[in-house]
């Protein structure tokens, strides 16, 4: 299994996937810093996090982020009819598409890292250029724990767009998956319901906004996993062309 990872990486180092994955992130560290260089007041390092850069990559940039990533990475196989060969080789299917998701959810729990540190960073660059830097602790803490949470409680939708990724050979089709899945969960938090918070891409940004975001979390979780194991079982018997 460590040898299969290995090579998903390498494989990634040669796509677009890894770059996307590292320069993705840096989006709300640039609004970030547009903010704070025209903003009249020195805003809390509490409230840049987790009222401005956390919902807005829960609600928008990460389900948008985790398509584009997914498709790119299944299209490493697809383009170069790269599935003749790797499931060619001695090794079992379920530990392939095991190896990938692995690789998947690394790079996201990555983009959320990163997506911290940028937004860190371009509140202060803007706050140097404004001469008003954030006010306030920073709080490291709070901020892992809110972003293990929002990876949990994410599981599921991961789980399902890489599915469908990984299922279709059109890239169309996973695209369409996230920006469906994407609008829906912009117009739950438009309306303000609360009806469809079991929806796998309304579960992360629950997790931004809602005080106890543990029913999120555990459904989000609980029910990724047996979508990840379904997903390794369903390709695993699939051929691909």
């Amino acid at each position: 299994m460590i040898a299969l990872l290995r090579t998903e990486w390498r494989k990634l180092g040669g796509s677009l996937a890894l770059l996307f994955a590292l320069c993705a992130p840096a989006l709300p560290g640039l609004l970030a810093a547009l903010a704070m260089a025209t903003n009249q007041r020195a805003p809390a390092w509490a409230s840049i996090i987790g009222q401005f850069a956390l919902p807005l990559w829960t609600l928008f940039l990460l389900p948008m982020c985790l398509a584009v990533f997914s498709t790119l990475v299944a299209q490493i196989e697809y383009r170069g009819r790269g599935w003749d060969h790797l499931l060619a080789l001695p090794i079992a299917r379920w530990r392939v598409f095991t190896a990938k998701a692995l690789v998947v959810l690394a790079a996201v729990a990555l983009m959320s890292v990163l997506m911290i540190v940028f937004a860190l960073v371009g509140a202060s660059a803007g706050g140097l250029l404004s001469g008003r830097m954030p006010v306030g602790p920073l709080l490291w803490a709070s901020w892992a724990t809110h972003l293990g949470q929002v990876l949990v409680a994410g599981l599921l939708m991961t789980a399902l767009q890489l599915w469908a990724a990984m299922r279709f050979a059109n890239f169309v089709v996973p695209l369409g998956v996230g920006v469906g899945g994407t609008l829906v969960a912009l117009a739950v938090a438009i309306t303000q319901t609360d009806q469809a918070d079991w929806f796998p891409w309304v579960l992360p940004f629950r997790v931004a906004v809602a005080r106890d975001p543990s029913a999120a979390v555990a459904f989000g979780g609980g029910a990724g996993l047996v979508v990840l194991v379904a997903m390794v079982i369903d390709l695993s018997r699939r051929s691909f062309r």
